[in-house]
């Protein structure tokens, strides 16, 4: 098992020193921008730590900004070699999501990240069961080849909230806040070995709290987004 840290020591501390290879790490937020720089500071950490590995980025939305990966190298003369390791593998349909790993296996990566994992799937037109039955073989087809190849595997998911009005007539127009997605959030949390949540504090001032959920912890730490990566609070 091998461990990368992800930038920012308090949540490492959280961690228990960073992301681990061998495990499903699944990181949930509310903001994009948390996310994404999360995930591109642990790119960059990743390749500058396992210089004969790569580091294969998902893109299921088309989010991925290569710039923002150079602005988190601090030292310049590596931004070559950096950009070189990290692979960005745009993902079009779930059928691709499914065989990434696999296909990404022969450029030996130590970290394989699917930004919005549940996307593809939630925009598919299926039936639920079939998503579910789907979806769960994923993950475990995830589990076998992080243990087996010893990649760390980070996949994100977006927090999101509905609001639905109370039945009883004189909380009519209170509102109760459920979850979007439920049952694919309940499906992929129990599939997967460590739960990390990212939760906006302040959005002006891009600062995030960072709480893991799986295993439950109750400490929390506090860390702001910069043009150069992740500050701790």
């Amino acid at each position: 098992m091998r461990i990368i840290t992800t930038g920012s020591s308090s949540i490492d501390d959280i961690l228990g020193g960073g992301i681990r290879t061998g495990v499903i790490t699944n990181i949930l937020s509310d903001s994009r921008e948390a996310r994404s720089s999360f995930c591109y500071s642990l790119c960059v950490n990743a390749a500058r730590l396992y210089t004969d590995s790569s580091v294969i980025f998902g893109d299921t939305q088309g989010f991925f900004r290569p710039e923002k990966i150079l602005s988190y190298i601090k030292e310049k003369q590596e931004s070559d070699s950096i950009l070189h390791q990290i692979r960005r593998m745009r993902i079009l349909s779930t059928n691709v999501q499914m065989v990434l790993v696999n296909y990404a296996l022969h450029l030996h990566p130590i970290l394989v990240i699917i930004d919005n994992f549940s996307y593809l799937f939630l925009n598919e037109k299926k039936k639920s069961l079939s998503i579910q039955i789907r979806l769960r073989k994923h993950l475990h087809d995830l589990a076998i080849n992080a243990i087996h190849n010893d990649i760390a595997i980070v996949i994100t998911n977006s927090i999101y909230s509905k609001r639905e009005n109370k039945e009883s007539v004189e909380d009519i127009f209170e509102k109760k806040i459920l979850s979007f997605n439920e049952l694919l959030n309940k499906t992929i949390s129990n599939l997967t070995h460590v739960g990390l949540e990212l939760k906006t504090v302040k959005v002006d001032e891009s600062r995030y709290s960072a709480r893991l959920l799986k295993p439950l912890a109750s400490t929390k730490s506090y860390f702001t987004v910069r043009p150069d990566g992740l500050h701790d609070c």
